[in-house]
C-alpha cells in the first residue's frame, strides 16, 4: 500500500500543498510548531476518518478560511484509489469524506482504503494509562482490516449507552419495569461476540510479533515482554450466551450503580515484562520500547491479515531512541512506507532510499522544501479503474 499523492487546502497552517512521497521513507524535519505533524494527522484523516490528537474538527481548518481539505491516491493491490476528507465546522454536515470522488455515507466505507500506523509520545500512554487506551489501539488496528468490526463497535455502543442510560433511569425510578434491560441485552450480544472472537484473533498474532519486535528493537534477549488479552470472555467458546448470562448475574449490581459492569468494553490488554506489570516496574526506556514495539507489531499484523502493507506515520520518536534503537528501527521499518517527522535531518542515518523535507513556517504559513529527493523508483502505468 502506497500513498502517491497527499493534497493539503487550508488544513491547518498550510494554505495549498501537494506533496508526491517517496515509495521508502520521508522524512519532514524542522522547528517544532512548524506543521510537521500536521502532515500527518491528514494522513490518519483519509485512513481513519478522524484525527490521532483531537476529538473534534474545528481547528484543522486554517485561521481566516471557512472549511479544510485532505486528501490522497492510494496505490493498493493493483488499484488506485482516491481518498478525500472536507472538513467545514459551520455547517451542519460537518465532514465529508469522498472515496474516488463519491460522498460515503458510512464510516465503515471508508476502513481499510487506506491502513495506517502512527506512533507519537502520546503513544507511551499504552503503558502508562488505563486500559481504554490500550482498547482504542485494539480497536483502530482491528477496524482497518475488519468492517464488520468497526460496525459491531457502533452497535454495542449504541447499545450500551442506552442501557446505561436505563440504568440510570431505573435507579432513580425504581416502579419502572426493567423489562427493557434484557432487549438492550439481547441486542448487544452479537456485537459483543463479534468484537470478542476478533480480539482473540488479532492479539493471537500480536502477542508473538510484539515479543520478537521488542527483543529486535531493544537488543536484550534478558527481556521478555508479554500482550495479553484480558477480558472476561477470554476462553468463552460461545461469547453470545456468556454475555447474556452475565448481564443477567450482574443486573442487581448494575442497577445499584447506574453503569455497566461486564462487556467487551471492560476488556484490556495486558503488558508484562519478565512477568511484572510494565504499568509498575518498567523504566523510562522500556515503555518506550515497549510502546514502539506494540505500533511495529499492529504494523505486522495488518500487513498478516490483508496482504498489504501498511503506511507507517512516525511522529517525533527518533530523539527518544538512542543510536543502536534508531539503527535496528530502520531495518524494522525498511519494506514500509514511512512518513518521520523530527527537529533533525540527522537523526535518521539511512542512505539513498528516502526523501527529505524541510518544514518551515515564515508568517504562520507551512512550507515545504526537498531537500534530498532520494532514489527514483518505478512509476506505475495503469488504466484509469472503474469504479461504476
Amino acid at each position: 500500500m502506497i500513498i502517491q499523492e497527499l493534497v493539503l487546502r487550508n488544513f491547518r497552517n498550510y494554505e495549498e500543498t501537494v506533496l508526491t512521497p517517496h515509495e521508502g521513507v520521508n522524512l519532514f524535519f524542522g522547528m517544532n510548531g512548524s506543521g510537521k505533524t500536521n502532515l500527518l494527522e491528514a494522513i490518519h484523516y483519509c485512513a481513519l476518518g478522524k484525527s490521532h490528537r483531537i476529538t473534534g474538527d474545528q481547528s484543522t481548518v486554517r485561521i481566516g478560511e471557512s472549511f479544510a481539505v485532505c486528501g490522497v491516491t492510494v496505490f493498493s493491490g493493483g488499484v488506485r484509489r482516491e481518498i478525500t476528507v472536507r472538513l467545514v465546522p459551520n455547517e451542519e454536515n460537518k465532514k465529508v469524506i469522498l472515496l474516488d470522488q463519491k460522498q460515503i455515507r458510512r464510516f465503515s466505507d471508508m476502513m481499510g482504503c487506506l491502513q495506517c500506523v502512527i506512533f507519537s509520545p502520546e503513544d507511551l500512554g499504552l503503558i502508562r494509562e488505563g486500559p481504554s487506551m490500550r482498547r482504542r489501539y485494539l480497536d483502530m488496528m482491528i477496524s482497518q482490516v475488519n468492517r464488520g468490526y468497526f460496525i459491531a463497535l457502533q452497535q454495542y455502543r449504541s447499545g450500551l449507552e442506552q442501557r446505561n442510560a436505563l440504568l440510570k433511569n431505573l435507579r432513580a425510578n425504581p416502579r419502572e419495569s426493567a423489562g427493557l434491560l434484557e432487549v438492550f441485552e439481547q441486542a448487544m450480544a452479537s456485537p459483543a461476540a463479534v468484537i470478542v472472537e476478533a480480539r482473540k484473533k488479532a492479539i493471537q498474532l500480536l502477542s508473538g510479533l510484539a515479543a520478537e519486535t521488542y527483543s529486535g528493537i531493544s537488543g536484550r534477549d534478558t527481556e521478555e515482554f508479554q500482550a495479553i488479552y484480558h477480558s472476561a470472555f477470554r476462553e468463552s467458546e460461545n461469547v453470545k450466551e456468556d454475555f447474556i448470562r452475565l448481564q443477567q448475574e450482574n443486573r442487581e449490581e448494575d442497577l445499584r450503580l447506574g453503569v455497566t459492569s461486564a462487556g467487551p468494553h471492560r476488556d484490556d490488554l495486558n503488558l508484562s515484562l519478565n512477568r511484572k506489570s510494565m504499568k509498575t516496574f518498567a523504566s523510562q526506556g522500556q515503555i518506550r520500547t515497549a510502546a514502539l514495539s506494540l505500533k511495529l507489531a499492529q504494523m505486522k499484523v495488518l500487513r498478516q491479515m490483508s496482504g498489504e502493507a501498511p503506511v507507517l506515520l512516525l511522529d517525533d520518536v527518533m530523539s527518544e531512541l538512542d543510536k543502536d534503537r534508531r539503527m535496528r528501527l530502520v531495518r524494522e521499518i525498511s519494506d514500509y512506507q514511512t512518513f518521520i517527522t523530527c527537529t533533525d535531518e540527522t537523526d535518521l542515518e539511512l542512505e539513498g532510499n528516502k526523501r527529505t523535507y524541510r518544514v518551515s513556517a515564515p508568517f504562520g504559513k507551512a512550507v515545504l522544501e526537498e531537500t534530498n529527493r532520494g532514489e527514483e523508483t518505478e512509476k506505475l502505468v495503469l488504466t484509469e479503474p472503474d469504479f461504476s
